[in-house]
């Protein structure tokens, strides 16, 4: 488990659940739980940002180290051999026979039962990004999940786009849930031209949620990030403050 210390931090705590363990860092500030999850290229320094602008504003951060090292932003090259590596697939390639379920989707419930624990009768956020944007959604059928955010959903990259990660009974779970709550209760961001993040990931969202998903207008261009680097939209910064303030 990493033992680096980040500012505005609490020490990281190891949370177990599904044979899968991660460490979890909560913010200092702020009161409302929100569960962020970082993308592909890992915990960056603009992700570490934004978690921190999100304490700032009150919320109350759990933010589990998936992989690697805090700080650290791969490079295209190194992520792509990444997502070849062993470490890669023991999280998020299908386990469970007919199930299809993935290591990580079920830790992630396991890590909202946590949350849930910490924070009685508190309404939770989950924001996902890239990679972990539809886990972001899977997460909308865990207890205490009253809003949910995908930004650029990328995974899975070229095959079964539709089920945006989720086993079959995880998107019916996903389902059930949202349609169970005030509409819409998740949302979706990306930029028009993303050939990572593409226009089926969105429809495939939409087509699991129904009216219970809102897709926020694609920005113009050719960007990736919504949330983090320099592709940055202060817009969506600003849409997704707002969509979480009313639902938590």
């Amino acid at each position: 488990m990493s033992d680096l210390k980040i500012e505005g931090f609490e020490d990281p705590v190891p949370v177990d659940a599904a044979g899968v363990s991660l460490p979890v860092y909560v913010s200092v500030a702020g009161s409302k739980p929100l569960i962020v999850l970082h993308e592909l290229p890992g915990m960056s320094p603009s992700f570490l940002r934004y978690c921190r602008e999100m304490a700032d504003e009150g919320y109350k951060v759990y933010m589990p180290l998936i992989f690697k090292s805090p700080g650290t932003e791969m490079s295209p090259l190194h992520t792509g051999l990444f997502c070849l590596s062993r470490e890669f697939g023991a999280l998020f390639r299908p386990r469970g026979g007919e199930t299809n379920s993935r290591p990580f989707t079920r830790w992630l419930m396991g890590l909202i039962g946590h949350v849930a624990e910490e924070n009685p009768d508190a309404r939770i956020g989950a924001v996902g990004m890239c990679l972990t944007g539809g886990f972001a959604l899977a997460a909308i059928a865990g207890p205490g999940v009253h809003a949910a955010i995908a930004c650029q959903p990328s995974w899975p990259a070229l095959f079964k786009v539709d089920t945006l990660a989720m086993s079959g009974s995880e998107r019916a779970n996903a389902h059930t849930r949202a349609e169970l709550l005030p509409k819409p209760c998740a949302k979706g961001y990306r930029f028009e031209g993303d050939r990572v993040s593409r226009d089926a990931h969105m429809r495939s969202a939409e087509a699991i949620f129904g009216d219970a998903f809102e897709r926020h207008p694609d920005l113009p261009g050719k960007a990736h990030s919504t949330l983090t680097t320099d592709s940055r939209s202060e817009a969506v910064f600003a849409d997704v403050l707002a969509f979480l303030n009313a639902r938590l």
